[in-house]
């Protein structure tokens, strides 16, 4: 049994997406568990990203310092149409926001439960579409910072959604979309002193996650509530475990909290907090 904070679990796409899960510098290879029986305990304790340690998480796993404080936290992250970096102007801490900001970002339509327009840094690519648990997905554009690509997004979403409903996207694959008319369509509505940055390739990524059954009807667990976790991994989609009794676990809302993760025939092995 190993101990330490939950991560979000590293993706790689092959011909399914390939999970790892880092906990205490082991890195576990969660496709090679399907089938098998696992567990998580929590042991009541929670770290923010500032190393603080709390048995109380704000948005987004911050302790409240962070929350109101840091620009990881600060509102132009949720909406990246509110970012000012690029005219200077200064929302949280400049420096930071500068380099966070003013880079490559991508405007990508996917296909995950249903039609969405998502944006992602130029560095993530397809692995902001595997963490989101989609099936297919297409750039729409390349911008030179966020701010741009929050815009594109803004004037998308009346048309498409700009979130995953993640149950939904739990319940199956979606059914195939023709992503490469979606984004002709959707490109008329990008606003025209923007339209220069559309890109010509229209390669769609098809991306298959590694589950055996999906939930019937799905029951959210979280360690709040249940602080041991364990039962039979059936499948790994976005940055959930699908558990036996249609529960599904996201790895990526616990991100901080201090856990313990073992398979079934290491319990015995296990160590104390």
């Amino acid at each position: 049994m190993f101990r330490d904070t939950l991560k979000k679990m590293h993706t790689e796409l092959h011909d399914e997406v390939n999970y790892t899960l880092d906990i205490h510098g082991i890195d576990h290879k969660m496709n090679d568990y399907i089938g098998k029986e696992i567990k998580i305990e929590w042991s009541g304790v929670v770290i923010c990203q500032c190393g603080k340690k709390s048995d109380k998480f704000y948005r987004s796993g911050y302790c409240y310092k962070c929350f109101w404080e840091s620009p990881l936290a600060s509102q132009s992250i949720f909406k990246p149409e509110l970012c000012t970096a690029h005219l200077g102007i200064e929302e949280r801490d400049l420096k930071w926001e500068k380099d966070f900001q003013l880079a490559p970002h991508y405007v990508y339509l996917a296909n995950s439960s249903g039609i969405k327009v998502g944006i992602t840094r130029g560095t993530q690519g397809v692995i902001r579409w595997m963490d989101q648990g989609a099936s297919q997905a297409i750039l729409l554009a390349e911008v030179p910072n966020r701010r741009f690509s929050g815009d594109i997004e803004v004037s998308l979403k009346r048309f498409v959604s700009d979130v995953t409903n993640w149950r939904k996207m739990l319940s199956g694959t979606p059914e195939s979309v023709d992503l490469v008319k979606m984004k002709q369509e959707l490109s008329i509505h990008v606003p025209e002193e923007l339209k220069q940055y559309i890109l010509p390739d229209n390669t769609v990524t098809e991306i298959i996650y590694p589950v055996t059954q999906y939930p019937k009807k799905i029951k959210s667990v979280k360690l709040e509530r249940t602080p041991i976790i364990e039962g039979v991994l059936l499948g790994i989609k976005g940055q959930y475990l699908l558990l036996d009794g249609d529960r599904v676990f996201n790895i990526r809302s616990h991100e901080g909290f201090i856990a313990a993760f073992s398979q079934k025939e290491t319990l015995q092995q296990g160590l104390l907090f």
